[in-house]
């Protein structure tokens, strides 16, 4: 008997089912696999368009002082690469200088603590070449945020310091942290590096202020009349004046303490402390109609000044 053909052909059409399921299976695979890589492509191309640019990108707006977009694109880049360098320093740099230009405290804590976590990360990865600007950063970014991190301010301005990079403001700031510490002493070392770095009036009167609280009144004078002699503007002039009235009236030195308050109400007639001080002066000297005429005066520009009131009742 003969078998269909059918019989025979089974097996082979079965193998050509199979190759073709398999090719469907492959084309599939491959379209899928096409679709997946143009996907992978499309998201990847603002990361390698970012990375070609951002360096002048970020040049332009570092020089344009475009904080915050240099922020929104640093992080952009940093959401699919944690760990580039580059980004990571400048959105530590941009939120520190953003935090600066801010008017309240409540606004630049979180910019400041923004740049902390940025710089530190750096740190981690090494920071390379920003080494010592990332500490140098770090370190003002602790100042900004008051006397609990005055001690880690220190540690990151010293570290700048001992790895060869020097702020234009290195010294300055070292000298405030050490004088708000109340060591006078060593933030007279780094006031005297400044001013010789970058002598400027406020400096001139910021040594002389340390030199007071340390009690040397020659000192004190000396950088007080460096800082008169540089006609500096109307706040600086008054403080100094004021501090070497003070000065003067410690040492009984009752005719220079005269001229220095007498010198405060020329620029400023409403200043109810000088005609406070030139009252204590005449008090001295035992003239109470003068002294009482000026404590007066003191009182009438400020019906709340403490001095006047206890001296006039």
């Amino acid at each position: 008997m003969k078998l269909p053909r059918s019989r025979y052909t089974f097996s082979a059409n079965r193998k050509d089912r199979r190759r073709r399921i398999f090719r469907t299976i492959m084309y599939s695979c491959l379209a899928l696999a096409g679709v997946i890589a143009g996907i992978v492509f499309i998201r990847a191309q603002p990361l390698s368009h970012l990375s070609e640019k951002s360096d002048d990108d970020y040049h332009a707006l570092w020089v344009d002082e475009q904080y915050a977009k240099i922020i929104e694109i640093s992080e952009e880049v940093l959401s699919e690469d944690p760990l580039d360098l580059t980004s990571l320093v400048l959105n530590g740099f941009a939120n520190f200088y953003l935090g600066t230009e801010q008017f309240s405290l409540e606004d630049k804590i979180p910019l400041f603590d923004e740049a902390i976590l940025s710089l530190r990360k750096a740190l981690v990865i090494g920071a390379g070449p920003f080494y010592g600007k990332v500490q140098y950063t770090l370190g003002k970014a602790y100042f900004h945020k008051g006397k609990y991190y005055l001690d880690l301010a220190i540690l990151y301005l010293e570290e700048s310091l001992k790895k060869g990079y020097t702020g234009e403001d290195t010294f300055k700031y070292l000298g405030l942290i050490y004088s708000e510490l109340g060591n006078y002493e060593r933030g007279v070392e780094f006031f005297q590096k400044a001013v010789g770095d970058n002598p400027s009036d406020i400096l001139y009167l910021t040594l002389a202020q340390s030199y007071y609280q340390l009690e040397d009144y020659e000192k004190a004078e000396e950088y007080l009349i460096k800082t008169l002699n540089r006609r500096p503007d109307f706040t600086i002039e008054q403080k100094s004046r004021f501090l070497l009235g003070r000065i003067y009236l410690d040492q009984d030195e009752y005719l220079k303490a005269e001229d220095q308050y007498s010198l405060i109400l020329k620029i400023n007639p409403q200043s109810a402390d000088a005609h406070y001080y030139l009252g204590e002066i005449f008090n001295k000297l035992n003239d109470i109609f003068n002294a009482r005429a000026e404590w007066r005066k003191a009182w009438e520009i400020d019906p709340n000044h403490h001095g006047a009131l206890l001296r006039l009742y």
